[in-house]
């Protein structure tokens, strides 16, 4: 189950009605008090109220009644759902979806106090026919007399149990977890605590099913327990029993039963060792969390949110941050939302989810990705393109800055070996790295280089074989069809091109098409320091690839194709990128 919209009505500065789209990875840009957290702290409202709870202050100050409204639409729906005893059923089949066939939760809190009352409603299309439409509302007893009514079987129904129709919706919802980036240092201190708090929650949904069965089982020998109890009390005073009926008002809460912690080994607590160190935890564990997704297909369904992940982190910390955050938000089981200020990052998300939040005439407003408001984040944020380098007559677009030792090296080595016509370099096409070719750092480079009238050409990887898909090669075919000069490589990266003989110290071991070559050269390599280990990993291109020779690139780049005919992949790929210049 995804989120897919979150609406918003009178609280804080959203007066009006307003639908906010959420995508997999989802970016909230926009100036400090803009609304930002506003729409991450009205997610914890619904989903915990516990983090943030609601008060009678969230009221928007023009709103014209007392009343707030937090909504949240769902789509990737489960194929079945329990929602009574073991009956396996769907919310299609139970006349919970709406118009589009998704599910639609709105919940209302009435200002009437200092702690407002909530309502929750299934904004769906359900029958209204008489003596069923107000089923889900009736209580127990209301229940049993309009089954009697009704005529129905006493033995095809259980009338010892009426389970609360959204506390059962409400076992499928997605985990919500906000972390923010304004905390109080304390000896609990949320930034280690929260991520040890989802841990157990991700563990008991493990067992979902066997605690479901435990509570459903209590419940049942509870209630038979009351209506024993009151059959009895029917025999000594039947006016006073007619007006009582049993209901089970609670469940267990597995959560607070178990308690998980991270300790300092010199006995420092970890709330006094700066803030840059407590982020540092919580960076990691999404990085673990996103690599255990990923290995382990992990289909508990998680939302994370998180305020400003730049605070108090190094630029390189706040990549690996980002780099997390898209892997998770690759998985299928996983969202992603966060807001910022930092124009790398910025830079490097999907464009479907940025939304810059801002004000027209007075009147809060979102906007998504079309070209205007590309600009207007670009503006806002300070964004600039590349700087062209001087004297070039084209340019390639790749990943990174390694990309380009790599095509440097590659074009020198077959130009020398007259293999291609001439090295690109020698030929002024120039190289400008953009992390992707779905983001905004792409975009505003693309919409210079139109504006230059500069032909161009594209190289991604095409992550054949990771855990996580891309959408790097079927943006290259829609590319390749506007006629583009552009390519994937056919192997994993750049890296799985590596002759491993020009590696020292890993002799007997080989890369694969689709391994991850990092990762393989890294476990090959002997043992080191961590730091070291990151060190080698991220040098890779430079320390390898450029010992390769002109036989070894050939070899590497060597392929058959599906007709039997042998082909060169990075000898065909430069001269086409030399068409460009002629």
């Amino acid at each position: 189950m995804r989120l897919k919209t979150v609406r918003l009505k009178n609280f804080r500065g959203y007066k009006d009605a307003i639908d906010i789209p959420i995508s997999s990875l989802t970016t909230f840009i926009g100036r400090n008090d803009a609304g930002k957290s506003t729409i991450l702290e009205a997610l914890e409202i619904f989903f915990n109220n516990k983090l943030v709870k609601i008060d009678a202050g969230d009221l928007c100050i023009e709103a014209e009644e007392q009343e707030i409204e937090i909504s949240c639409v769902f789509d990737d729906l489960p194929e079945s759902i329990i929602v009574d005893t073991e009956v396996r059923t769907t919310f299609k089949e139970e006349y919970l979806l709406n118009k589009d066939k998704d599910l639609e939760i709105v919940k209302h809190y009435k200002i009437t106090s200092s702690t407002p009352k909530e309502s929750i409603f299934i904004r769906c299309l359900h029958p209204e026919g008489e003596d069923y439409g107000d089923l889900l509302s009736l209580k127990n007893s209301d229940l049993k007399k309009r089954a009697k009514n009704l005529d129905l079987n006493p033995d095809s129904y259980n009338a010892s149990i009426n389970k609360e129709i959204y506390s059962q919706i409400k076992t499928y919802l997605p985990t919500y977890a906000l972390f923010q980036s304004d905390r109080p240092s304390r000896d609990d201190d949320p930034e280690v605590t929260d991520p040890m708090k989802i841990a157990v929650q991700a563990a008991l949904k493990l067992v979902d099913e066997e605690l479901d069965k435990i509570k459903q089982q209590v419940q049942e020998a509870a209630c038979e327990t009351a209506e024993r109890t009151l059959e009895k009390l029917k025999e000594m005073s039947p006016d006073i029993a007619k007006h009582l009926s049993s209901e089970f008002k609670s469940e267990p809460k597995f959560e607070s039963l178990f308690k998980l912690t991270i300790k300092s080994d010199d006995n420092i607590p970890i709330n006094k060792r700066g803030s840059g160190v407590r982020r540092l935890i919580l960076l990691n564990f999404f990085r673990a969390e996103a690599e255990r997704r990923l290995e382990e297909e992990d289909k508990n369904q998680i939302i994370y949110a998180f305020e400003e992940p730049e605070t108090s982190q190094h630029p390189k910390h706040q990549k690996m941050l980002l780099k997390a955050f898209q892997d998770l938000a690759n998985s299928s089981a996983c969202q992603v939302i966060f807001t910022t200020h930092t124009p790398a990052l910025a830079s490097a998300v999907p464009l479907d989810g940025l939304r810059f939040i801002t004000s027209i005439d007075g009147v809060k407003t979102i906007k998504t990705s079309d070209d205007e408001t590309l600009q207007e984040i670009c503006d806002e944020l300070g964004i600039l393109p590349e700087a062209i380098p001087p004297h070039v007559k084209a340019l390639i677009f790749v990943e990174g800055k390694d990309d380009i030792t790599f095509l440097k090296h590659l074009s020198k080595e077959l130009s020398n070996a007259k293999y291609i016509s001439e090295d690109l370099v020698e030929a002024k096409i120039g190289f400008i790295p953009i992390s992707g070719c779905k983001n905004l750092k792409y975009w505003i480079n693309h919409k210079l280089v139109e504006q230059f009238g500069l032909p161009w050409g594209i190289l991604m990887d095409s992550d054949e074989g990771a855990t996580h898909s891309t959408d790097n090669k079927n943006e290259i075919e829609k590319l390749k069809k506007d006629g583009i000069k552009a390519f994937c490589t056919r192997k994993r990266e750049i890296e799985n091109y590596i002759d491993v003989s020009v590696i020292e110290g890993y002799e007997g071991h080989k890369l694969t098409d689709t391994c991850d070559a990092k990762a393989e050269i890294l476990s090959g390599l002997p043992s080191s320091d961590e730091k070291e280990r990151k060190r080698k990993r991220s040098t890779f291109i430079d320390k390898f690839w450029t010992k390769m020779t002109v036989e070894q690139i050939r070899e590497s780049e060597k392929y058959v194709d599906s007709n039997g005919e042998t082909r060169y992949e990075f000898t065909e790929m430069l001269t086409e990128f030399l068409t460009l210049v002629k």
